[in-house]
């Protein structure tokens, strides 16, 4: 394990890092659904870089579940679990390919802040958002 020395400083260069949206902060939904919905969003903007859009214009990922859980160091039956909980909260949509093909991923962003608990979803008012 390695010993971390160093306090941040202002010349101190960061380390690669995942975004973590804040929305997912109050969503019902497993950690690594959460974790997961971060690296789906980081290779998202690899895809648009890549120009991987489809004929709609939605950017798509190409992710095999096996490589998401060695990323993850999960198993796949949590990776699946994960990407299950994320489509019936709205987050992901699946594309099946066919056969020994990877799916597409089409990753979503809520249109506003929502706050979601259990089965329904409640948007921030602005004046109550965050600054």
């Amino acid at each position: 394990m390695r010993t971390i020395t160093e306090y941040i400083t202002a010349d101190t260069i960061m380390p690669p890092f995942f975004r973590y949206p804040r929305f997912l902060l109050k969503m019902d939904l497993s950690q690594t659904a959460k974790l997961l919905y971060s690296l789906l969003l980081d290779r998202s903007e690899l895809s648009q870089k890549n120009g991987w859009q489809d004929s709609e214009g939605r950017t798509y990922i190409v992710y095999p579940v096996s490589e998401i859980a060695e990323m993850l160091d999960k198993g796949s039956t949590a990776i699946k679990a994960a990407l299950n909980e994320l489509d019936a909260a709205g987050l992901l949509v699946r594309e099946r390919r066919g056969f020994s093909a990877p799916n597409r991923l089409y990753m979503k962003i809520p249109q506003v802040p929502v706050v979601q608990f259990s089965d329904h979803m409640t948007a921030i008012q602005s004046e109550k958002r965050p600054s």
